[in-house]
């Protein structure tokens, strides 16, 4: 009866950490549970990252921000990263580990949702699914009691979002480079000169007019504004240093 609780709580604190409501909350003792999830989780990343035989730095990067989201001890990070490179083996079948999870976390549970879910987004980040990425994505939501139907509209979801996201992401791109007077083709060294030349256009401590009302300065603190954060912008799209 302790251990259902127990099991509960583990599960609702996991739900609320993981989907980012509060990834500080304490997660009370999951035991087995916690020791399965962790381990599925990462067995399946690696088995994803590799199916088309690289491991990219930005699969790394989501991985390890789920290993924060998880608040893995050092040793349990080590535990987690051992299990990603396992998954990554050939011969690696994270099924049958998935199959124990669903029995602990429950068939077509939020949790089990969200699990499905995070290693969508997993496969997602080089850009799109692969037919093999696809296949072991429905196979396992298929152990976690999802419907084909109800995997591909989850799917449909994501790839949505990422789509928003990537077009909200370009048109900032664009805007970036109509603020700072530049076309998207210019050479490196011209987005900082584009930079100074600009800030000493518009920006106020330049402006020198004793006409100057308080309505224009604040006009030329909001476009000064605007060109610091498209340089900044494009230097974190160019990976310049700011």
């Amino acid at each position: 009866m302790l251990e259902r609780i127990l099991n509960r709580r583990y599960r609702k604190a996991m739900l609320t950490r993981l989907s980012g409501q509060h990834s500080s909350l304490p997660l009370p003792t999951g035991g087995r549970t916690h020791r399965v999830f962790v381990m599925s989780m990462f067995l399946v990343m690696g088995k994803l990252s590799k199916m088309d035989g690289r491991v990219t730095a930005n699969e790394i990067k989501y991985a390890s921000s789920i290993m924060r989201l998880l608040g893995l001890s050092n040793y349990e990070r080590k535990r987690a990263i051992a299990y990603f490179d396992q998954g990554k083996k050939r011969n690696s079948e994270p099924a049958e580990f998935v199959k124990e999870l669903a029995s602990l976390i429950g068939k077509r549970s939020s949790l089990a949702r969200l699990f499905l879910e995070i290693q969508c987004r997993h496969a997602l980040v080089k850009g799109s699914l692969r037919l093999k990425e696809k296949v072991l994505l429905r196979d396992l939501a298929e152990i976690l009691g999802f419907q084909k139907s109800q995997f591909i509209n989850i799917c449909c979801e994501l790839t949505g979002a990422l789509a928003n996201k990537t077009n909200h992401s370009r048109s900032l791109q664009k805007q970036a480079y109509l603020i700072l007077q530049l076309e998207p083709e210019v050479e490196d060294s011209e987005i900082k000169r584009a930079y100074l030349r600009m800030m000493s256009k518009y920006h106020p401590d330049k402006v020198v007019s004793e006409n100057l009302t308080e309505e224009s300065l604040k006009e030329l603190h909001n476009k000064a504004m605007a060109i610091r954060n498209a340089y900044e912008a494009l230097c974190g799209i160019r990976k310049l240093r700011a």
